[in-house]
């Protein structure tokens, strides 16, 4: 039986969504600062209640833009530092795409018996998509 050979397009398509997929399961790093402002990417953290937070992802760049909000990363300030929160989210490795301009929401749940204390979340996008990878930070909130 003869094997069949994927266009150059769909062989693209494929390479690109299996490094998606294995991005998103890599841990997120983030500066200590936030949001790093040259992006033109903006990621804010509203509570909606107490024990949930609505995610808002902002495209101010001129590039489409590789995401999946569903991986973000909780993290806690601990005195000068950012350090990671479990979470035990489940998350489809889904790579969406989001159009200069374009904005993007998904409600996370906190996990409980979080500690007072200042929260954020990070993301990772792809920017330009398909190339690069840079870590984006919400607004810190407290619980």
């Amino acid at each position: 039986m003869a094997s069949r050979l994927l266009a150059p397009e769909s062989m693209r398509i494929a390479l690109l969504l299996l490094a998606a997929a294995l991005a998103a399961c890599a841990p997120v790093q983030s500066p200590d600062a936030g949001s790093p402002p040259a992006t033109g990417v903006r990621l804010d953290a509203e509570r909606t209640s107490p024990t949930a937070v609505r995610l808002r992802l902002q495209n101010g760049s001129s590039e489409r833009i590789g995401y999946n909000l569903c991986v973000s990363a909780l993290q806690r300030r601990d005195g000068g530092n950012w350090t990671a929160v479990r979470t035990d989210d489940v998350c489809t490795m889904e790579l969406r795409i989001l159009e200069p301009g374009g904005a993007a929401t998904f409600d996370k749940t906190l996990p409980g018996g979080l500690a007072p204390g200042e929260y954020r979340y990070t993301t990772n996008v792809e920017m330009p998509l398909g190339r690069s990878q840079t870590s984006v930070s919400s607004n810190a909130f407290r619980m």
